[in-house]
């Protein structure tokens, strides 16, 4: 059966307009996280490119053989330097080009002495320490190769003379420019005790992710647990505490000045109380702040991060425009029937505000996981660092680059889609309760 209803003049085109506007503004919403995603996954030189690049380009492993047949025997620190100097050295002088990993295999009189391979992840973090300049010679590796090994930069595995099943010997040499560059570079600079018997040229695309792995090696420098991701559990933990405390103790004040407070005059200046430290502007109370936490002893300790948000005058007045709508004839039913007002609390009240608690707990999580100057200020050691203190130190490091800050980024991003994603149905409900108009 058809439906008759009127359509009114304009109705249509209102309509297609408001879906029109929506979908811009969920593109233009999208866009900056989708562009920080790709750029997470592009090198450097293609990020500062002067033609805007928008997809990555897929990065290139280098496979390079030495062949020592005929030569002395020697031990495995001999091979570790050769091998480290046939993929640092030629990876700096190539720096610019999109390399992801170079692998090294020596061989000798058929048999696999050892392989090596170090990966974009590893070499980036690791050049500023252990090949800064363009100065390429054994002397130099030598120095380095205790710091390679000490951070693990580099994976070496030594099999020893013989030890090895004998593998087929293969002559390679690439065509491909990268290719032929490192080779090059090799019978230019004679730097390396192997003969370069094979060179290998192909693409990995496994190694677009590499600047996720960097900012876990980053963070391993600073002697960390967990890597890069001990910041992220700091700032997640404080979260949970906050958002915990909040729910409890500001939903047991709001309920107490909704429902349980007679006086209007009280529950007003109360109230005007609450709303007033909202006013404050943070940054004001700074000083204070840090000097009662000195006297305390908790500078340096995520206690000092977590204890500032332990009182909120919105979530008071979040909670009390939510509880001021509650049927007071059912709450008056419970207490009738010999209930206490803690009973009440609990077993009616909390059932019925679940939005409310979704949204305090949403509009809790995202400031306190996004702040930064406070968290800044009052921690020191790397261990009580929060994530958003991490990003700041990495931007401002010896080797910051765009696709580590925007790896950061998503990162940081992802309990933030997670939570609004999973809780946009209560938030809507919420809103619609709390006395918050649009």
């Amino acid at each position: 059966m058809k439906s008759h209803r009127i359509i009114e003049k304009g109705e249509r085109k209102l309509a297609v307009t408001s879906y029109a506007v929506t979908v811009v503004f969920i593109i233009l919403g999208i866009l900056p996280l989708v562009w920080m995603l790709l750029t997470s996954m592009m090198d450097n030189e293609s990020i500062d490119a002067t033609t805007p690049k928008f997809l990555p380009d897929i990065p290139r492993t280098i496979a390079i053989t030495l062949d020592y047949s005929g030569q002395q025997d020697q031990n495995e620190e001999f091979y570790r330097k050769d091998a480290m100097k046939a993929t640092w050295f030629p990876w700096m002088a190539n720096m610019r080009e999109n390399i992801g990993e170079i692998k090294v295999t020596g061989v000798k009189d058929g048999h696999e002495l050892y392989n090596s391979k170090t990966t974009a992840a590893e070499f980036y973090v690791g050049q500023p320490f252990i090949v800064p300049t363009q100065v390429f010679n054994d002397n130099v590796m030598k120095a380095k190769l205790p710091r390679i090994k000490e951070s693990g930069l580099s994976k070496f595995t030594y099999y020893g003379q013989g030890n090895k099943a004998e593998i087929e010997k293969a002559s390679t040499l690439s065509d491909q420019p990268l290719g032929k560059q490192f080779q090059a570079f090799f019978s230019e600079r004679k730097l390396l005790d192997g003969k370069v018997t094979s060179l290998v040229q192909s693409r990995n695309w496994l190694r677009l992710f590499d600047s996720y792995r960097s900012l876990n090696i980053l963070a391993s420098e600073a002697a960390v647990s967990f890597g890069f991701y001990h910041y992220f559990f700091n700032s997640l933990l404080i979260c949970v505490i906050v958002i915990a405390w909040q729910l409890t103790f500001g939903a047991m004040a709001s309920y107490a000045l909704s429902q349980l407070l007679r006086s209007k005059k009280t529950k007003f200046v109360v109230l005007m109380y609450f709303l007033a430290t909202i006013m404050i502007p943070g940054v004001s109370v700074l000083i204070p702040q840090y000097l009662l936490m000195q006297k305390l002893n908790l500078v340096d300790n995520l206690w000092a991060v977590i204890l500032p948000h332990f009182a909120w005058g919105f979530v008071i007045f979040l909670f009390k425009g939510f509880f001021d709508q509650l049927p007071k004839e059912l709450l008056q039913a419970a207490r009738v029937d010999g209930a206490s007002e803690l009973r009440t609390f609990l077993r009616i009240v909390i059932p019925m505000s679940v939005p409310v608690f979704t949204i305090v707990a949403v509009m809790t999580f995202i400031p306190v996981w996004n702040d930064f100057l406070w968290p800044y200020v009052v921690t020191k050691s790397h261990h009580n660092w929060t994530f958003t203190v991490a990003m700041n130190d990495m931007q401002g490091g010896r080797n910051p680059r765009a696709n580590w800050i925007s790896a950061g980024g998503v990162v940081s991003m992802i309990p933030l889609l997670l939570v609004f994603l999973g809780t946009q149905g209560a938030i809507e409900k919420g809103i619609n309760f709390t006395g918050i108009k649009g």
